[in-house]
């Protein structure tokens, strides 16, 4: 039977990932505003089918206003709650209405969170601040929801899966502690692979609240 995987996010990674996981993937990309408990629930398929039990939900819903650097002392409280507060909140509200669904299937939530949050990068406040709240949801969903038969991590990526290339270097040149172990960065299809990985019960189902870096080995602190 076909696994059926919900992808929540628009441009990149989401884009990417979605054309390589495995299974009828479904790719909704709101604004955080659009987003309320009952959006999983009123989500319907191409076919006209509404979704009814999920294996997977990957999250990496990032507004245009996380993703593009400010300074602080520039942004106004209309402006932090635009680029964090606000997606923050939808991620809650995505996997509140989420629950019952992966409960049918003993799911998995998986979270894409920029490399920024883990480091740290001048003028990308917000998106640190945003991608370290959406971490720390991932494992609290993973301590609350285990006992429902639902697993939850956090994949952290290179900032170039979530930054226009006029962005992504002054990104990296804050949060890169030397080059990539690789050689290279992982392709959107290795990505896929191991957020597979984490939704099949078969391999991952003994685990939980993973914060998984996947950079190529670029950051490697700790």
């Amino acid at each position: 039977m076909s696994r059926d995987v919900l992808v929540v996010g628009g441009g990149d990674p989401s884009a990417a990932l979605a054309t390589e996981l495995s299974g009828d993937v479904l790719v909704k990309a709101p604004e955080p505003a659009e987003v309320d408990d009952g959006f999983v629930d009123g989500l319907v398929r191409d076919d006209g089918t509404p979704v009814d039990g999920l294996d997977l939900v990957v999250h990496a819903l990032y507004p245009d206003r996380s993703r593009i650097p400010t300074p602080i002392g520039e942004m106004t409280t209309d402006d932090w709650a635009a680029a964090c507060d606000d997606p923050l909140e939808a991620a809650i509200r995505v996997a509140r209405g989420a629950h019952r669904h992966l409960a049918a299937r003993s799911g998995t939530m998986v979270v894409c969170v920029p490399l920024v949050g883990a480091a740290g990068a001048a003028n990308l406040v917000a998106l640190s601040a945003l991608a370290e709240g959406l971490r720390v949801l991932a494992r609290s969903l993973a301590r609350s929801w285990g006992s429902d038969g639902i697993r939850a991590h956090a994949v952290t990526l290179h900032p170039s899966m979530f930054l226009s290339p006029e962005h992504t270097a002054a990104a990296v040149d804050a949060t890169a502690l030397h080059d990539a172990a690789l050689g290279r960065l992982p392709s959107a299809a290795e990505v896929a692979a191991v957020i597979d990985a984490l939704a099949d019960s078969r391999t991952a189902g003994g685990l939980t609240g993973a914060s998984l870096v996947m950079d190529g080995g670029t950051w490697m602190a700790g």
